[in-house]
């Protein structure tokens, strides 16, 4: 049997519809964007559909923390019997960092000495090596300082090929990166980012169809050269 391909999204995100109403979206300091308007979840559990319709995903979750999520990975896998080649999580992030709900996944979370340490040591025990990718959807978890960090302290804590994006995203979906285990970030630092006169980090830039490295939302897997 084939590894299993696990989708996960966060299902917190259920602002209504009449948000939109005066809505305005600008970028925070630490890369996230904010925004007075209808909340994500709905359009990242119609990402899971498409994948499960499409048999590009084995199995699909709406997870509320990442405690939660990580533990329906493990327990899929030890069920089915089968490793985990593949997961994707779909949410809200910033430089060096991704929630789920009000839970964060960051340099931090990785440590030994973690709460989550026990499931993160599960997780990885049931994927297939370093072969395996996590790809983090979401925005500019792997933009300036932090994110480069992150994303070396995540492929080594989880032994595998990490995903992630260096700009805000939405229906395009730039600075699509990877780090191996033992890797270090191939793009510029300053990807993704915008300066202020001084020339420090003050904000994410909005993803873009000539932007580096851009895939559509509607992609469904992870390209080979990322």
């Amino acid at each position: 049997m084939p590894p299993l391909r696990l989708v996960l999204y966060d299902p917190t995100d259920d602002r209504p519809v009449t948000a939109w109403l005066g809505a305005r979206v600008s970028p925070n300091p630490d890369g996230t964007s904010s925004a007075a308007a209808p909340g994500l979840s709905p359009a990242w559990y119609a990402g899971t559909l498409l994948h499960r319709l499409t048999r590009a995903a084995d199995a699909a979750l709406g997870a509320r923390s990442w405690a939660e999520a990580l533990t329906w990975a493990t327990r899929t896998a030890q069920e089915r019997r089968r490793p985990i080649g593949s997961l994707q999580v779909w949410g809200h992030g910033g430089w060096g960092f991704m929630l789920l709900g009000k839970t964060r996944l960051d340099e931090g979370a990785l440590q030994p000495d973690h709460a989550l340490a026990p499931l993160l040591d599960a997780f990885r025990a049931q994927l297939t090596g370093p072969e395996a990718v996590v790809w983090l959807r979401c925005c500019s978890a792997f933009g300036a300082a932090e994110g480069r960090r992150f994303a070396v302290a995540a492929s080594r804590r989880l032994g595998c090929r990490v995903a992630g994006h260096t700009y805000i995203i939405g229906p395009f979906q730039s600075g699509t990166h990877s780090v191996r285990p033992g890797q270090e970030p191939s793009w510029d630092p300053a990807e993704g980012v915008q300066h202020d006169t001084q020339g420090r980090p003050s904000s994410a830039r909005w993803s873009g169809p000539f932007e580096p490295a851009t895939v559509s939302c509607l992609r469904l897997g992870l390209p080979d050269d990322a």
